[in-house]
């Protein structure tokens, strides 16, 4: 039998389906949380470590008090892992399945969920390092997609990612899902266009254009430097007033079937790779 810690238990109350909380956590997960929009939610523990990890503030945990009951089927690593990330909580909400599902947007709800705070960036704090590879996403309206190129940006060894002409809540629970975590445990933060150019500039960023109307092969990009990619929005790419700024390289990704072009997300991550393992020397 496994039981939970006696700090935890005191930490813990208990909060019903009609809880404000509980109420609160599903409107986050349906997008239409009209609180902080700072804070977002992760449904399950596979965010737990990487919370923790990273140091983010976290809010609030709610946790399935019959699968974390003596007779329930929680295993010891996820009662370890409960345990950390609800110790590091301001609040822990101990709620039944029922409740699990009525905060849940999906069949077979999970046994728990944390709301955390994204971070808060300052541009000019970031390190720069010689080489470096961003993503700048323009414009963009689904958050699926905007996670998946996180995801993507992150696992092919990219710095940080900037939006821009901003359409989706940086907090959006498929955005922070999809990203499999890369949301907050990279840079992610938005900025104006102009604001953002004149940084892209000022720090010496090349500015690398997926662009439908390019003839330059994205493999024939050049990996030194600091490189900042643009992927645009779904349907009309990227915005007109990026091929004005002086020094960027248009670049397009040949279609060698019947299709015009590619799923955003696939194809910043075709650049995100060739980029990213050139620059560390993997390809």
């Amino acid at each position: 039998m496994k039981e939970l810690p006696e700090a935890l238990q005191k930490k813990s109350r208990l909060a019903g389906v009609n809880d404000q909380k509980v109420k609160d956590a599903r409107d986050m997960l349906l997008g239409r949380y009209k609180g902080d929009d700072g804070l977002f939610i992760c449904e399950g523990l596979w965010a737990a470590e990487k919370l923790l990890s990273k140091g983010l503030e976290i809010e609030t945990v709610y946790y399935d008090s019959v699968y974390f009951s003596p007779e329930g089927k929680c295993t010891e690593e996820e009662l370890r892992q409960l345990t950390a990330v609800a110790g590091a909580a301001a609040e822990v909400l101990s709620v039944s399945p029922k409740a699990c599902a009525r905060i849940s947007d999906r069949d077979g709800a999970d046994v728990c969920f944390i709301v955390a705070r994204l971070p808060e960036y300052d541009p000019e704090a970031l390190e720069l390092r010689d080489d470096m590879l961003v993503m700048i996403l323009d414009g963009q309206e689904q958050p699926g997609n905007i996670g998946a190129i996180l995801r993507s940006l992150d696992a092919a060894g990219g710095d940080f990612a900037i939006v821009t002409h901003r359409r989706v809540k940086l907090t959006h629970p498929r955005l922070i899902r999809s990203s499999l975590g890369s949301a907050f445990m990279m840079p992610f933060f938005e900025m104006p266009f102009e604001k953002l150019t004149a940084w892209l500039q000022d720090k010496g960023f090349r500015t690398v254009l997926t662009d439908l109307t390019a003839t330059k092969n994205f493999c024939d990009i050049s990996p030194k430097g600091r490189i900042a990619v643009v992927a645009g929005n779904e349907h009309t790419g990227i915005s007109p007033e990026w091929r004005e700024i002086k020094g960027s390289e248009p670049v397009i990704i040949p279609m060698l079937g019947s299709v015009e072009s590619l799923n955003v997300g696939f194809a910043s991550t075709l650049v995100a790779y060739n980029i990213g393992l050139r620059q560390k020397g993997l390809m």
